[in-house]
Parts: structure tokens; C-alpha cells; sequence
């Protein structure tokens, strides 16, 4: 049965390659045709980029009950059908990359497949430092001549959201992308900012790892769990409503916010 499924979740991946934007300068002819030894030595690392985060956003709504038999938070998830957040990973990726290695190669892969979303763990579980990969994907990656899979998880922690003098407030578990939300308490977001009841967090709960196709094995792996917290006494139109405090159009900027400083944060780190 798991090969039908990932059958069908290879027809809808589609290469690209981003190779000429990270080019920062092409050598002359001279240098091109006498390569140093440590140059020939080292063969152009392909780096392969799947991201699996940006398939919904869940809210976060704190409980103001409490006891052991229920959730701290209610929760909600919207679908998201187009790709604007893992392009958003991609694109991070990408300019992370050119910063580190200029003659990296780099091939993403577009999937809107629900079974890649809803069954990442489980397809891409790991085991000491060795992580399965779906035989699909290991096919598109061969024909690609991917030498590394830069992969992007969801990563599930402790809702904590962090203001100003190091204070934080959250409850229970999260993951992925979303915003958490909490009516009740008392924010300050910023040194001479608006305080107020209640606040909005957008999150960004990610792993990013890198992985070494010949054996299967995660180089390294980097940790996101990573909030910007708004009080609702930032809101226009409703200021007892945190959900207010931040437009569409605003919270959609705000996790593409997140997730670039993130990614760039992180990235020399796993390319170390």
C-alpha cells in the first residue's frame, strides 16, 4: 500500500534548478582550463531541497481551564493549497547556500502531496543517524544527481512565546506553522511599544536537516522553535480581539518573516 502512495506522490514533484542564481562570477578561460588539485579533488556538492511545512496553519487558542484530562489549547487548523511558505524555505535555502558555497548546485522539489505532509514522520523516520527515504523520492533525487537532501520537517515542542525582558508564556504542544493566541495575558511586546490584554504569536516549529544520499545519513540537523509575539494593544480594528491585532496580509508576512531569518540563522551551521 505505501508504494502506491508514493507512486502517486512522485507524479506532481517537479525539479528546478537554481544553480545560475548562486553562480556569483564565472571564471576567466585560463582559470577554467588549469583547475587547482584541491578543486579537482572536491567534486560541486548537488544539494536537493524538500520542504514539507507549508501544507496548513494551525491557531492556537489558550484554555483558560485547567485539568490533566484536557488539552491546554484549542486548536484549528486552514489549508493551505498554494506553495508561498516552502517557497518561502526554498528561497531562504537557496540564498543561505550562495552565501556559503558559490558553486553549489541546487534542485527543489514542488509537491503539494497530502501523504508527504500528513506522513512525514513515518516516511522520513529516523534511526540514529540514518533516516529512511521513500524509494520515490530517492529515484527523483538520483535523476537529479542530488549528492545532499536539505529536508524541512515539522518539528513538535512547547508552545512558548518570549517578550521583552526574557518573560515567555505559552502552553502545551505545537508544530509547524501557525499562530498561538492568548486573551488574557497581561504583553508588553516592546521596550516603549503598546501593551495590552492578549497577544498573537505567529510560530515557525521546523527541523532542518541535511542528508548524505549515498548512505542515508543526517550530516547534521538544526532545531527551529521561533515566535514574534503582537499584543492586542497593537490592534486597529478590535483591540480586546488578539486575532486583530495583525492583518492577512500581515500574518502571512510575519511566518515568511520567521521562517528567512530562521533559515538563515541555521544554515551555516548545518553547512558547517
Amino acid at each position: 500500500m505505501k508504494k502506491l502512495l508514493l507512486s502517486a506522490v512522485i507524479s506532481p514533484l517537479v525539479f528546478f534548478t537554481l544553480h545560475h542564481s548562486l553562480a556569483i562570477a564565472q571564471p576567466s578561460a585560463s582559470a577554467a582550463a588549469q583547475p587547482s588539485a584541491s578543486a579537482a579533488a572536491q567534486p560541486t556538492p548537488v544539494y536537493a531541497v524538500l520542504s514539507l511545512i507549508g501544507d496548513k496553519l494551525d491557531i492556537i487558542v489558550a484554555r483558560q481551564q485547567t485539568g490533566t484530562r484536557v488539552d491546554a489549547n484549542l486548536r484549528e487548523s486552514v489549508a493551505i493549497s498554494n506553495a508561498v511558505f516552502d517557497n518561502a524555505v526554498v528561497s531562504a535555502i537557496a540564498e543561505a547556500v550562495r552565501k556559503i558555497n558559490s558553486k553549489a548546485e541546487l534542485a527543489a522539489i514542488n509537491t503539494r502531496s497530502l501523504v508527504l505532509f500528513e506522513k512525514q514522520r513515518e516516511l522520513f523516520a529516523q534511526s540514529g543517524d540514518k533516516i529512511l527515504i521513500p524509494d520515490a523520492i530517492r529515484s527523483a533525487l538520483k535523476d537529479q544527481n542530488a549528492t545532499h537532501l536539505i529536508l524541512v520537517t515539522k518539528r513538535r515542542d512547547d508552545a512558548s512565546a518570549q517578550f521583552v525582558g526574557g518573560s515567555s508564556d505559552g502552553k502545551g504542544r505545537i508544530e509547524g506553522l501557525g499562530f498561538y493566541l492568548d486573551g488574557s495575558a497581561s504583553t508588553k511586546v516592546s521596550e516603549t511599544g503598546d501593551g495590552g490584554r492578549g497577544f498573537i504569536a505567529p510560530f515557525v516549529y521546523i527541523d532542518v536537516a541535511l542528508i548524505e544520499m549515498a548512505s542515508s545519513k543526517v550530516i547534521s540537523k538544526e532545531k527551529v522553535v521561533a515566535s514574534r509575539p503582537v499584543s492586542s494593544g497593537q490592534a486597529v480594528r478590535d483591540v480586546g480581539s488578539p486575532w486583530e491585532a495583525l492583518s492577512s496580509a500581515e500574518k502571512v508576512r510575519l511566518v515568511n518573516v520567521i521562517i528567512q531569518d530562521e533559515i538563515a540563522r541555521v544554515m551555516p551551521r548545518l553547512l558547517k
